[in-house]
Order: structure tokens, then C-alpha cells, then sequence
């Protein structure tokens, strides 16, 4: 290889690796070729492949054949290109054959650039140079049209799909075609297919009849279309071919399996490949190839759908030629044979004709089945067994067509017929064992035939027991890595090796990648396993150096995808399918399957990792619960011995957990109270509720300090309890509050002591009345009001219990004092004060009398004290307090009037000013 440089694609805007390549370099050099193909399965890219595979084993070089396309596609919903976008195999082959849309037009550009020779198949060329094989689309069309007009049509329509070259090329032959006959073909014939599959058939079916059926027979673009199409018509109804006579192209095997079975045209799609790999090795040495279309022959396969009655050999068929019959100068039926042995076999498979490339294994069949007939003929002496057998190995090797045994029959009695015609009377006796013989040969091949249909239900036998070997491995996931490829089957005796991408980036270009695995009978590749290579060098020339000369395997490289995984790609020996409907072979199902494999394998990993670390974090959380447990228990007990409730408020869900003491410090038993904060706030005396509320709403809205607050609650009897409720705040990973976690303590015995404290402080312990302390603080609170506000005004009234100017039993005194305090007891207004200001004196302030005098409740307490105890008492009023300095000076003018009241001969008169 020569120097590698760069190019900068044009409208792709990455960088491609080049390579030049040795020109001249003898026939005799093992050579690599290289195949890039949408799929390597199928009767179209399988037999192109097979073609190619046969072509360049016959002079000893070997094949890689690379799809294009992922692996585990949705059914038959291709993409409308290749998505590759690395240079797969392009250092690694010598020379490249591209059959149609496996690459874009950018890409099929950029190869170009590598320096590789490419020869391209049903393809538009990049450049006018390629040099562009297709098969005979024209010839084929023209043949099957006419053969339509034969049988009468002349309403012919055209079913398809033109988004490939091909179906392209077909449609203009067939338009043309009619134009050669004066025939003018109307809109309406054309019936668009959605695609080449069996559900665009049914779809043109479904506009076909609802445009009222307006031909008579169709040409089918593909075999496919014609199928789903047959079957969509006499779903409706309509008997073929006598309403719809249908002719298509592609001589797939489906087309042997519908009722009626498919005329159609066989183009030859192995000779397609064939020719192309001619070309390629004919550039590879440097000849100078003609730029352009190559067109290999079709040929025109008769079944029933065109409205024939038997099966023919094309040579016979009528409208396969213009006489519309065989050659009339072969009387020995010597061309039959060769047209016959041209057109019955899809072609050589197996190393027992390896060698033998196209049409040697062709000639050799046509001369065995001709020479036992020839030597009866002469001699009259039967076949040898070893000629019979050496021709059914033969027939079943070069794989027949589903139609060939009916077709051998109808011409091996044409040759039967013409062979004893031609005797004469010198050799008319032979006549017998001319016959016997072409009895002898019919039975060969039929079991050959045989053999061939036989071989192949084996084959498809082995290709369901690998699968499922490989499907229950890959799927099992708990054994080895898929990576190991010990999964490939045991009936695998090729070579296979595992390339993975390093690195997520999928940016196109030539990415690196890890071989990570590989299957080697004989050890000799194990080496491989580690090495990075680079997409461009896949397959290694290791493992494509390894394949027996002249065996009929090739490598094939199919990408390990899955969906949206791309894993890399596999590079496995084995033998082309050509023979399948579906274009998917088994490679390309193991390599989704592995592509799946391998997203289990990491899923699997990434949940062992999970589990250890969940194991891990449980075995903390064991360790910590453990701890918080003990805690619990320490603090539990603590909180009994403390008889303090806990609680815990979780603020984002909004419930509250109450312990089972804190609700037994209220009373309740464990089922009463739920788990809401109701169940507290609900129960708080409506004095405390708002201050609690405040307390909490601040803890929420992070103030610093614990929530520290005394407040009563009901109890389960109905009382209110005194409970001191301490709290702090727990915040979570934001910052923010979470949880409000505190206690609560019943202190009714100390906020009860203490409220009685503050009572005997402010209230004379006798009575119960406001002493005099807290007397003289309110009283100068009212005179500091009445020098801010004119119209506030305030009245006292003093009370002093006398004995009314006579002796008086000191057994009575007690009894005057607590009925003064009974009447002093009773409320006047809120905002009045009634003290006890000494030993005998009581007074009375009474609150914002305003400029009206003596205000009427005043009267009328001091009414009723004259009236329940007479002149036992004296009284004094002052009516206004305004213009007094302090409160010595109202109590001095108070006691002023009371005692000018004494000195009065009815004491019970009250003195006022």
C-alpha cells in the first residue's frame, strides 16, 4: 500500500483516509476483493454476492463482503440510504465492487479517493469513469411485453416502485416496448408501489381495482411486488390469469410457491456479480475498462400467471424469440441442452464445482446428460452408472430452479424425439436404448433435483438448530461474555472475530476500534484479541489470509446494532444465502442479537454495580439504624423518665408524628390521634393558638433560635393543661426546612405556681384584690393619658371601713371587710380596677369617664355598698383626676373627701368633688 493522505468530502465536511493501490501486480497474487452491499442475504444481493464469491474464488482471491446497512432493521422498512458513515474495509480490500444503495452518493464519492479500483452494480456512477454492470433490465422487459402481446394484451399495465436505478430502467423498457408495437400506454396502467416488498404489490392491487381495473395483464417491476399483488387480487375475487395475467422479474423462489406460480424474467443476478468481479480484476491489473453500462443477459422464465399452461424452457417458450420457437436446424436438440443448462440452475455452489466458475460447471452438465444419450445413439448400450451418478451430483451442485425439473423433462423428451428421428435406418435399432437412456438421464436428474431440494430443507434444518443455539446463548445471559464469541455455533467451523468502537464518539470518519474477541479452531488468531485497528483495516488480514484457497466461504462483516446501539462490528466466515426471500441471512440476525447481548451485558454490569453499591448502602443504613435504634431507645427511655411527648412535623408532607407519650400527656389513647397537625392546633387554648402559630411560621421561615413557647392544650377530660413545647429546625439539602422535630412537657403544677406568684405580687393575698403596688401603677398610667388626651378623663373612689362612730363588736370587722370585697369583686368594666390599698381602705378607679361626672356603674356600686352595710363605711369620690401632679396627690384629695364625708352627721352620705 501506498502513502495514506486526507480529502476533505465535499457536502460531507469530515476527513476520509486515502490509500493508493498497486497496479500490475500479477494475476498470480492472492488478492482481497471487496463487496459493500446493502444486506449479504437474499436472492438478489445474496446471488450478486455469490457471483462475485464465485468469480474471484476461480483465480484463487478471496471475498469480504460488508453491509452497508444496520443490523435488526424493522422488518422490511429500509432506509432510503446506507447510514454508514466509516470507511469499513476500504484498507483492507484490494479492489471494490458497490451494488446499488449500499452507499450514499456522497460516500460512493469519497471511496473513489481511497484509490481502491470500484466497479459498480445497478448504481448510478459518481464519476463518468466507473465502469456500472447491471443486468439486461431492457432485454428482459421487451421480453416479457411481448410475450404479454403474444397471449393477446394489449392493455398492459406496469406495477412498481422507481426509486432504484433498476426499477427505473424497467418501467422506461417497458413504455417503450409497447411504443415498438403501437401501442400507447394510458396513466392509468401505471400502478405506484410503495415499496419492492409484498405489501407495495397489495397496495397497487388496491388502486388497480378501485380505478375500475383498467388492464388486462401487468408487468411486475420485482417478484416480490407480483406476489403481494396476485394475492390482493383473488383476495377480491378475480381469477388469474384469466382477469389479470401477471408477469415480473427477479426469478425468486416465492414466485414457485403462489398459485398461479409467477412468470418471470430471470436476470441472472450471479452473473451480475460475476461480470462485475471480471471488470474489477481487469482494472486491478491496470487494462483499461470501458466506462458505462455492461449489461448481462436475462432471460424469460414461463409459468401459469401469463397465461400459459405448462412450464417451458425459455429457448421454447413462446415470445422468447421472433419465430416464437426453438431452432429448427438443432435436430440433435443440442442447443435445448445448452439454453436449458444456460437458464435452469441459479449456479455452482459447493467445493465440489468450485473451480468450475459459470459456465464450465454449465457446459459440463449439458455434456454429461448429452453423452449417454450420444453413445446409446451410437452403440445402443445403456448409460454407465458412474456417468448417472457423476450427472446428479452435478444437477443437484448447480442448484435448480424450483421449475428446472419440468423444464428437463419437456426438453429431454424434445431431445428424445429428435435424437431417434435422426437415427435412420442403419441405426434404428438403437431406437430403444435411446429411449431407455433419456429415461436413465431423467431419473438422474431428478435425483439430483432432489437432492438439491433435500440439501436445501437440510440446510435450512442446521440454519434453525444454530439459531436456536445461538439465540438461547446470547439471550441466557449468565455465562461467559458474548464478547468471547463462544456463542457462535458448533456446526461454525470458520473464522470470526469482534471488533468494538473505543470511545462514544460517533462522528463520522475512520473510528478506532478494539478487537475483543474471536473464534479460531486452531488457536492461531487468539493473538488478535486486544489489538486496536481502525475501521478502515477490519477484517485483519490475519483472519481473511486464513480461509482455504479454493473453499467456498467468504468473510462477511455485518455491524452489531441494535435499535439505537452500535456496538462494531463482526467479521465472520461463511457461505452466501441466495436463495432466501428475505434478504436477511443469519448473520446479519446474530449480529443484532449480539448487539443485544451486549446492551444486556452492560445493563448487567451497571445493576451489579448498582446492587453493590446499594449493598454497601445498605450495610450503612443497617449500621446506622442500628445506631439511631439504640439512640431511639436511649432517648425513649429518657423521654419516659422525663415524661416528655416527642413529635416530628415533616413540612413537605405535611404530617405530624406523635409519640405514643405525647399522647398519653394529654390523655388519648394510641388510635385517637391521626398523624395531622390539626390534631395539635386544634386542641390549643384559642388564647395561645395565635402565638403558637407565629412561633411555628417563623421556625419555617428560618429564624435562628429553637422554638422554645408555653401555651395550654385540651386534654381528653376537657381541661386546658399548661405544656411547654421546645423545637428546633432540620433542614435539608437546599437549605430549606424540612422537618420540625420537638417535645412536649406538661408543667401545670409550675406555670400554675407561677401564675400564683405573680397573682400574690399584684393582688392582696387576703382578697384577691389588686394591691396597692399595681394600683399606683395604673392610676399614673391614667394620669399620664389624661395630660395626652383632652377628652380622657378617669374617677376614684375610696372606701374605708369605719365602726360608724359607736362601739362596735370586733367579732362584726370581718364580716364588713369580706362584703366590701364581695361587692368590690363584682366587674364594673373592663379597664376598671378595684384594689385594696391598706389594712381598711379599698379603691375603686374607674376608667375613661369622659366629661359626663360620675358615671352610673360607680353610683351604683356605691349605692349598693351604703345600702348592704351602712355607716360601717366611709366613701370618697374624686369625679375627675385631670390636673392632678401624681398619684400622691389624687390619693391625698381622695382622702381629703372621704374624711370631710366623716365629719358629716349622716355618715351615710357619700362625699364627692
Amino acid at each position: 500500500m501506498g502513502e495514506k493522505h486526507q480529502l476533505d468530502s465535499d457536502g460531507v465536511g469530515e476527513v476520509w483516509k486515502m490509500m493508493t493501490v498497486r497496479r500490475g501486480v500479477p494475476a498470480t497474487v492472492r488478492r482481497t476483493i471487496g463487496v459493500l452491499s446493502p444486506v449479504v442475504g437474499g436472492f438478489y444481493f445474496g446471488a450478486v454476492i455469490a457471483g462475485v464469491a464465485r468469480a474471484a474464488r476461480g483465480v484463487g482471491h478471496r471475498v469480504v463482503a460488508v453491509q452497508t446497512y444496520p443490523a435488526g432493521l424493522d422488518r422490511e422498512r429500509y432506509p432510503d440510504e446506507s447510514v454508514l458513515d466509516t470507511p469499513v474495509a476500504l484498507g483492507a480490500v484490494d479492489g471494490l465492487v458497490v451494488i446499488g444503495k449500499a452507499l450514499s452518493p456522497e460516500r460512493l464519492a469519497a471511496v473513489r479517493e481511497w484509490g481502491v479500483p470500484v466497479v459498480l452494480i445497478s448504481e448510478d456512477p459518481a464519476h463518468p469513469d466507473d465502469p456500472v454492470v447491471v443486468p439486461d433490465n431492457v432485454g428482459g422487459v421487451r421480453a416479457a411485453v411481448e410475450h404479454l402481446i403474444w397471449h393477446g394484451h394489449t392493455a398492459i399495465g406496469f406495477l412498481g416502485n422507481l426509486g432504484q436505478r433498476d426499477m427505473r430502467e424497467r418501467f422506461a423498457a417497458y413504455r417503450t416496448t409497447l411504443a415498438e408495437h403501437g401501442i400507447e400506454s394510458d396513466d392509468s396502467w401505471w400502478y405506484e408501489a410503495s415499496d419492492n416488498q409484498e405489501q407495495g404489490g397489495a397496495d397497487a392491487a388496491g388502486r388497480m381495482l378501485q380505478a375500475g381495473t383498467p388492464t388486462t395483464a401487468v408487468i411486475a417491476a420485482t417478484d416480490r411486488n407480483a406476489v403481494g399483488f396476485q394475492r390482493a387480487l383473488r383476495s377480491h375475487g378475480l381469477v388469474l390469469p384469466r382477469d389479470q395475467a401477471v408477469v415480473a422479474f427477479d426469478h425468486a423462489d416465492s414466485g414457485a410457491r403462489v398459485s398461479p406460480r409467477l412468470s418471470t424474467v430471470d436476470a441472472h443476478f450471479g452473473r451480475v456479480g460475476e461480470h462485475a468481479v471480471g471488470l474489477l480484476l481487469a482494472r486491478m491489473r491496470g487494462d483499461d475498462v470501458a466506462p458505462g453500462e455492461h449489461r448481462v443477459p436475462s432471460s424469460l422464465v414461463v409459468r401459469e400467471s401469463c397465461g400459459c399452461t405448462e412450464i417451458t424452457s425459455p429457448v421454447m417458450s413462446p415470445g422468447s424469440s421472433p419465430g416464437g420457437v426453438a431452432d429448427v436446424e438443432d435436430t440433435q436438440g443440442t442447443d435445448l441442452l445448452r439454453r436449458l443448462a444456460d437458464t435452469a440452475f441459479a449456479g455452482p455452489a459447493g467445493s465440489a464445482v468450485s473451480r468450475r466458475a459459470g459456465p464450465d460447471a454449465r457446459e459440463a452438465w449439458w455434456r454429461a446428460v448429452e453423452e449417454p444419450v450420444d453413445v446409446a445413439a451410437e452403440r445402443g448400450v445403456s448409460p454407465a452408472p458412474a456417468a448417472l451418478g457423476r450427472l446428479s451430483d452435478l444437477t443437484a451442485a448447480l442448484q435448480p430452479h424450483p421449475e428446472a425439473l419440468e423444464q428437463m423433462v419437456q426438453v429431454l423428451r424434445t431431445v428424445e424425439s429428435r435424437r431417434v428421428e435422426s437415427l435412420g435406418e442403419a441405426r434404428a435399432a438403437n431406437a430403444p436404448a435411446v429411449r431407455r437412456a433419456v429415461t436413465d438421464v431423467l431419473l438422474a436428474v431428478t435425483k439430483g433435483c432432489t437432492r438439491a431440494m433435500l440439501a436445501r430443507s437440510g440446510q435450512l434444518e442446521r440454519t434453525i438448530v444454530d439459531q436456536y443455539e445461538v439465540d438461547m446463548d446470547l439471550l441466557r445471559g449468565d455465562g461467559a461474555s458474548p464478547r468471547a464469541l463462544g456463542w457462535l455455533p458448533r456446526g461454525v467451523r470458520g473464522h470470526a472475530c469482534l471488533g468494538l468502537w473505543v470511545g462514544s464518539d460517533r462522528a463520522p470518519g475512520d473510528r478506532e476500534m478494539e478487537i475483543v474477541g474471536v473464534h479460531d479452531t486452531s488457536g492461531t488468531l487468539s493473538r488478535l484479541v486486544g489489538v486496536r485497528t481502525t475501521a478502515s483495516q477490519f477484517p485483519p488480514a490475519a483472519l481473511t489470509r486464513a480461509g482455504t484457497v479454493g473453499s467456498n466461504e467468504l468473510t462477511f462483516v455485518v455491524p452489531v446494532t441494535f435499535g439505537g446501539s452500535d456496538w462494531g462490528l463482526l467479521a465472520i466466515d461463511g457461505t452466501v444465502e441466495t436463495r432466501a426471500t428475505q434478504p436477511r441471512d443469519r448473520f446479519n440476525h446474530w449480529a443484532a442479537l449480539l448487539a443485544v447481548a451486549l446492551d444486556q451485558e452492560r445493563l448487567l454490569g451497571s445493576l451489579r454495580e448498582q446492587r453493590k453499591a446499594l449493598e454497601q448502602a445498605a450495610a450503612r443504613e443497617r449500621a446506622l439504624a442500628d445506631t439511631v435504634r439504640e439512640s431511639e431507645e436511649r432517648y425513649a427511655l429518657a423521654s419516659m423518665a422525663a415524661h416528655d411527648g416527642t413529635w416530628d412535623w415533616d413540612v413537605s408532607a405535611g404530617t405530624v408524628y406523635y409519640s405514643p407519650r405525647w399522647k398519653q400527656t394529654l390523655g388519648y389513647a394510641e388510635d385517637v390521634i391521626g398523624d395531622q397537625p390539626s390534631e395539635w392546633l386544634e386542641r390549643v387554648h384559642p388564647a395561645d393558638r395565635d402565638e403558637l402559630s407565629a412561633a411555628i411560621a417563623a421556625q419555617l421561615a428560618g429564624c435562628g433560635t429553637p422554638l422554645e413557647l408555653e401555651h395550654r392544650v385540651r386534654t381528653q377530660s376537657g381541661d386546658y393543661r399548661w405544656m411547654m413545647c421546645r423545637a428546633v429546625t432540620v433542614l435539608d439539602d437546599a437549605g430549606c426546612p424540612a422537618r420540625l422535630v420537638g417535645t412536649l412537657v406538661d408543667v401545670t403544677e409550675r406555670k400554675e405556681a407561677e401564675i400564683a406568684l405573680q397573682r400574690d405580687a399584684l393582688h392582696d393575698p387576703e382578697t384577691g384584690l389588686v394591691n396597692r403596688l399595681l394600683f399606683l401603677d395604673r392610676l399614673g398610667a391614667a394620669l399620664l393619658r389624661c395630660r395626652r388626651s383632652a377628652g380622657y378623663d378617669c374617677a376614684i373612689a375610696l372606701v374605708r371601713v369605719v365602726d360608724g362612730g359607736t362601739s362596735r363588736d370586733d367579732d362584726h370587722a370581718p364580716d364588713v371587710h369580706r362584703e366590701v370585697v364581695r361587692q368590690l369583686r363584682r366587674p364594673l368594666r373592663e379597664g376598671d380596677t378595684t384594689a385594696r390599698t391598706g389594712e381598711d381602705d379599698f379603691a375603686i378607679l374607674v376608667d375613661d369617664v369622659g366629661t359626663g361626672g360620675m358615671p352610673d356603674r360607680l353610683t351604683e356600686l356605691l349605692e349598693r355598698l351604703r345600702r348592704e352595710i351602712g355607716p360601717r363605711i366611709s366613701i370618697g369620690v374624686l369625679q375627675s383626676i385631670r390636673g392632678m401632679r401624681d398619684v400622691n396627690e389624687v390619693l391625698r384629695e381622695a382622702d381629703i373627701v372621704l374624711l370631710r364625708g366623716q365629719t358629716r352627721v349622716d355618715p351615710r352620705n357619700t362625699a364627692v368633688r
